[in-house]
C-alpha cells in the first residue's frame, strides 16, 4: 500500500473497518514518508525514554546488517484529517497524524538512520567506498521499510489518551519460558538452546518454566542456562540486553567453551546432582556463581575460558555440594537446613569469592 500525493490532495490507499464502534484505516506505508507526516503528542504520549529507544535501535542495526525485522502495527490518531473518498482516504493538506503506540520503535528507527549517515560520511571520509556503499544499502532498507499501520479516523483527545493506557497497560510480554524457546532476535538466548539441544543426552533440561522448585526434576533450564553464559563471558550478574560482549575470548570459541562448562557439572557435581533437597548443584545461584567464578579466573594471570574451567573442576575435593557445606555459610538458614536468597547479586559474588579462595589455596599447595 501507498502514498500519492497531488498539489491539492495526499491519497492513503488502504482498507477501513468499524472496531468499537470508530471507524480505523488500516494501510502500510514506507518509513520515510511516515516519518514526514506523523508527530507526537506531549498531552498524549509520556516522555521518551534514551534507554528503550536505545536498545530498539540496536536491535534494528544489528537486524539490518544479519537478517530481516518485524514490528506489530504503529497506531495512529487521524483528528478528522482523513476522509475518505471515490479516489481514497485522502489527508488534508499541511495536517499530521498523531502517533499512540510505536514512538519509542520510530524514534529508534529515526536514530538509526542517523547513526548510518553518520557512519557513511565518516567510510567516505577515510576512502572506504565499498564500506560506505554498504552502508547507503542499509539506508535505503531502513528508510523503504514498510510500517503497518492503524489509523483511528475520529478520536477526541481524551479518547486518544484512553486508547493509550489501554493499551501500555492490557500489554503483557511474553513469558518468559516462551521468549526462551522462540526468541531469534538475543543471541544469548540462541546459544542458550544451542547448548541445551547438545546437553539434551546429559541431563533434564527445563524448557518453559522460569523458576525449578525443589521437587522438579531438570538439573536447570534454559533461563538459568542463558544467565550462566552471561556471567561466563561477561561477568554481569544482572538483566543483560543488546548484543554480547564476549571478554577474555575468541567469540569464535563461544560454542565450544559454553558446552565445555555445563558438560564439566558432571565430574564436579554429586550423582544426585539435581536433587535440591540434598544438594545445592541444582540451585540457580550456585550455577551463575560457577560461571563467574571462571569469569573472574579469565582476568587472572591470562587464563582461557578452558583452563579456568579445568580449574574450578577442583572444588570437587573440598566441597560438598549440601546446603551445609561451609562454603555456603553465608546464604545457609539453620533453621530449615537449606540454603535461601542464593540468586541475589550479592549471594552470588560471596559465593564466587569462596570458590575463588579455594582455588587459590590449591594453586599453593
Amino acid at each position: 500500500m501507498e502514498l500519492l500525493t497531488s498539489d491539492i490532495r495526499t491519497t492513503i490507499k488502504g482498507n477501513g473497518y468499524n472496531q468499537f464502534g470508530k471507524r480505523v484505516l488500516i494501510t502500510q506505508l514506507r518509513f520515510s514518508t511516515l516519518e514526514a507526516i506523523f508527530e507526537v503528542d506531549p498531552e498524549v504520549q509520556r516522555s521518551l525514554d534514551p534507554k528503550r529507544r536505545s536498545e530498539i535501535r540496536e536491535f534494528i542495526m544489528d537486524a539490518l546488517e544479519h537478517k530481516d525485522f518485524y514490528f506489530s502495527p504503529f497506531v495512529f490518531s487521524a483528528r478528522g484529517a482523513i476522509k475518505e473518498t471515490q479516489y481514497g482516504w485522502e489527508l488534508d493538506p499541511g495536517c499530521k497524524l498523531y502517533i499512540i503506540d510505536g514512538q519509542h520503535r520510530s524514534s529508534a528507527m529515526s536514530s538509526a538512520l542517523s547513526h548510518l549517515k553518520s557512519r557513511k560520511e565518516s567510510a567516505e571520509e577515510s576512502g572506504n567506498l565499498e564500506e560506505a556503499n554498504k552502508i547507503q544499502i542499509y539506508i535505503d532498507k531502513l528508510r523503504n521499510y514498510p510500517v503497518s499501520m492503524q489509523v483511528y479516523l475520529n478520536l477526541t483527545q481524551q479518547e486518544e489518551r484512553q486508547l493509550f493506557t489501554d493499551i501500555n497497560t492490557e500489554r503483557k510480554d511474553a513469558h518468559i519460558g516462551l521468549v526462551m524457546q522462540y526468541d531469534q532476535r538475543d543471541e544469548y538466548t540462541e546459544l542458550s538452546r544451542q547448548v541445551a539441544n547438545q546437553l539434551q543426552s546429559q541431563f533434564e533440561i527445563e524448557q518453559k518454566l522460569s523458576r525449578l522448585t525443589m521437587q522438579n526434576t531438570a538439573l536447570t533450564s534454559l533461563i538459568n542456562i542463558r544467565k550462566c553464559l552471561i556471567a561466563l563471558f561477561e561477568g554481569k550478574l544482572s538483566e543483560k540486553k543488546g548484543a554480547p560482549y564476549f571478554r577474555n575470548c575468541n567469540p569464535n570459541d563461544v560454542p565450544k567453551i559454553s558446552l565445555s562448562f555445563f558438560e564439566s557439572w558432571q565430574k564436579l557435581f554429586p550423582p544426585q546432582m539435581a536433587n535440591r533437597k540434598r544438594f545445592v548443584s541444582g540451585l540457580t545461584g550456585i550455577q551463575v556463581a560457577l560461571a563467574y567464578t571462571v569469569y573472574l579466573l579469565t582476568k587472572k594471570d591470562t587464563t582461557s575460558h578452558l583452563e579456568a574451567i579445568h580449574h574450578v573442576m577442583m572444588l570437587k575435593n573440598y566441597c560438598t555440594w549440601k546446603h551445609d557445606d561451609p562454603l555456603f555459610s553465608h546464604i545457609y538458614d539453620p533453621a530449615t537446613g537449606k540454603i535461601k536468597n542464593h540468586s541475589t547479586t550479592t549471594a552470588i559474588e560471596t559465593t564466587a569469592m569462596n570458590f575463588i579462595n579455594i582455588l587459590d589455596r590449591e594453586r599453593l599447595i
